[in-house]
């Protein structure tokens, strides 16, 4: 007889626990928006310490650096926990770091602001490295809870959730910063920043309510007992998974290189703040609501390979915006972010692309595997662009004898380039049926 975990579910239980995985991702998306990447970058920024573009690039980049240890997931889910248990202990774990933030860069608490600046980076490596082990389970975890006919439509549905948490979030937080300065501006403007990531921090612990009441459902016998070593190493002897993994470390890395340029260009050159950029985010987030479930039914329909290619193609407009964006015409940055609405078939696709090309009855070493290599490659990539934005951001380079740029206008050409021949590489991927053979 079965285990009550490892029942076969009911369709009704099938289709309640993808309403309940709606509403996890729509509250995650609340805290993750008030808690966002740019919020950190901006608090960074009021550290004055030497190196900053090098510092700020670890921010950017030590999130996917302590995600290379999500290789471990497999191995600890089943050994630790169930992925329902691991899951939700990780994901609470992840919220429970965020309160630490605020007394890390209060003055006064570590000897310097290097130090503080030290002590964020290193909160924010961790709070990722736990979100991504939780991300590992829940992937495995909701693939066996959702058809693969429809995986497709529910992974857009759910984006569509978590992207409209995320809109609301970051505009709360963009506007909660500009009237905190000047409701306050007596105040350190670190104490600005700080707040949303704690508030952050609750919707995040909120979120796991939902989860709580998702079934198991049934789970392979890798899962059940903890990844072999050999079993780890199986993603990196198919081929079909490695020519995507290939795409994914391509996109990754050229991605990574302009991620400073692309960060502190607005704010240092072009003199705009974390409400205007927030905002900018925000309508590229509800672009990308609007059409995520239709892209997703598309992608059941043709692939989900030309609805990447498609999407690529429009993202890597996205740096000649700010290429053409100056402080005389700061409103050429616009057009990057409606070019990037389109990364909602990349959001889509390429975690349904994953799912399809790995094996169903043990898919955790695969989602660990695409997720840890293509971060690194973006990790490595941002690191290199801070070091090279430290080395060169006052330089001018001729190009053809006669075009003369300088580093941030260089950079955001290369950043097309390179974006734009990921097309090519995924020409290599080859997606099928979705049916796979048994792994061992």
């Amino acid at each position: 007889m079965l285990a009550k975990a490892d029942r076969p579910l009911a369709v009704f239980e099938h289709r309640r626990a993808r309403r309940l995985a709606y509403w996890n991702g729509g509250v995650w998306a609340l805290g993750n928006g008030l808690t966002s990447t740019m919020l950190v970058v901006y608090l960074a920024m009021e550290f004055d310490v030497p190196g900053i573009g090098l510092g700020i690039s670890l921010i950017l980049a030590a999130p996917r650096l302590a995600g290379l240890l999500r290789l471990a997931a497999p191995a600890l889910i089943g050994r630790l926990a169930d992925r329902k248990r691991f899951c939700l202990g990780a994901f609470l774990a992840s919220a429970l770091v965020l309160f630490a933030l605020p007394p890390v860069v209060a003055p006064g608490l570590l000897p310097s602001t290097a130090a503080s600046l030290a002590a964020l980076v290193a909160l924010w490596c961790v709070y990722h490295l736990l979100q991504y082990l939780a991300t590992v389970a829940l992937w495995s975890w909701l693939a066996d809870l959702v058809p693969l006919r429809i995986r497709g439509r529910f992974i857009g549905r759910r984006e569509r959730w978590m992207v409209a948490g995320q809109a609301v979030a970051m505009l709360d937080a963009g506007l909660f910063v500009w009237g905190w300065r000047k409701v306050h501006p007596e105040l350190p403007g670190w104490t600005g920043y700080a707040i949303p990531a704690v508030v952050g921090a609750c919707f995040m612990i909120a979120a796991l309510v939902p989860l709580t009441k998702i079934p198991r459902a049934a789970t392979s016998r890798i899962v059940r007992s903890g990844a072999s070593f050999s079993s780890m190493l199986a993603p990196f002897s198919d081929p079909r998974f490695l020519r995507l993994l290939v795409f994914g470390c391509w996109l990754s890395f050229f991605n990574g290189i302009s991620q400073l340029a692309q960060n502190v260009y607005p704010y240092w050159e072009l003199g705009i703040g974390l409400f205007v950029m927030l905002a900018l985010k925000t309508g590229m987030r509800l672009g990308q609501l609007t059409i995520s479930p239709w892209v997703g039914g598309v992608a059941d329909r043709l692939g989900n390979r030309p609805v990447i290619m498609l999407s690529l193609l429009m993202v890597a407009t996205g740096p000649l915006f700010y290429f053409l964006a100056t402080p005389d015409q700061p409103w050429w940055l616009a057009g990057a972010w409606v070019a990037w609405i389109a990364w909602v078939g990349l959001n889509v696709c390429l975690p349904n692309l994953m799912l399809k090309l790995s094996p169903g009855e043990s898919n955790t070493p695969y989602i660990a595997t695409y997720f840890a290599v293509t971060g690194l490659c973006h990790a490595l990539s941002t690191v290199l662009g801070g070091v090279l934005f430290d080395h060169c951001r006052n330089w001018t380079f001729t190009y053809f004898g006669s075009v003369a740029l300088d580093y941030y206008q260089s950079i955001f050409l290369f950043g097309w380039l390179t974006r734009s021949l990921a097309v090519l590489v995924l020409l290599l991927v080859v997606e099928g049926s979705g049916r796979r053979r048994k792994s061992v």
